[in-house]
């Protein structure tokens, strides 16, 4: 199946659930605001979203709105699996809607320039990524995705500058997964995993999801449970 045809890594791990970052730090101050029985259903949502199962992750969502009230999270995680099911329209309209409640607020502003990015309009995409780095220079996350416009679209010379600039040290795993996004779309599918492997020795598992999900999309690797590409 290409790539085009399925939505890639959609952003709703914020920092209500697995902090990583300094702009996923300022979420989970945010986040301390909302009662605990209202986190938990959207852990339990975004635990959903993770194993793919869609509708039990809506009615978690459900359940959290009934419990407090509507907020960017919870219309972010609907606008993520609308998008992951190819309803765009309506992926954009909830991300939008959750970014006037909270107009900072960072998972939706990745997933309006995911769209199309799991699209393959990769110079669209890129465009607004790089719109969003001007307001997050910082940002590992929305520096890869533009990386991986560029090699997705088979411009290794601007990739390979790209790559270039990717620090070795940080606080995210962007290093390891930049040079095994290389290799994977080089044909080097061994030396990607052994960059995938280094990257596991050196960061836990919860600050890989927001990377590797695009690798499962890519048919790079199988997903939990799957079977090898």
């Amino acid at each position: 199946m290409s790539p085009h045809l399925r939505a890639l890594a959609v952003l709703i791990c914020v920092a209500a659930v697995f902090p990583a970052s300094a702009q996923e730090a300022e979420e989970t101050g945010k986040a301390a605001n909302y009662p605990p029985i209202y986190l938990n259903l959207i852990r339990d949502a975004m635990r959903a979203f993770a194993a793919r199962d869609f509708d039990t992750a809506i009615a978690q969502v459900s359940k959290a709105d009934g419990t407090f009230q509507v907020t960017p999270v919870a219309l972010n995680v609907r606008g993520a699996i609308a998008i992951e099911q190819r309803k765009y329209d309506e992926g954009r309209e909830l991300c939008e809607k959750a970014l006037k409640l909270d107009s900072t607020f960072f998972p939706a502003q990745f997933n309006l320039c995911e769209i199309p990015f799991v699209q393959g309009k990769y110079p669209e995409a890129r465009a607004a990524f790089d719109k969003l780095l001007t307001a997050y220079p910082k940002n590992d996350l929305v520096k890869f995705r533009i990386f991986l416009t560029h090699l997705l679209e088979k411009n290794d010379a601007v990739a390979a500058q790209e790559l270039e600039k990717v620090p070795i040290l940080g606080n995210t795993p962007v290093y390891y997964y930049a040079n095994a996004s290389w290799a994977f779309a080089h044909g080097k599918p061994e030396e990607a995993k052994s960059w995938l492997s280094r990257g596991y020795d050196v960061f836990p598992p919860a600050r890989h999801m927001n990377f590797i999900d695009v690798f499962y999309d890519l048919g790079w690797v199988p997903r939990p449970g799957e079977a090898a590409p």
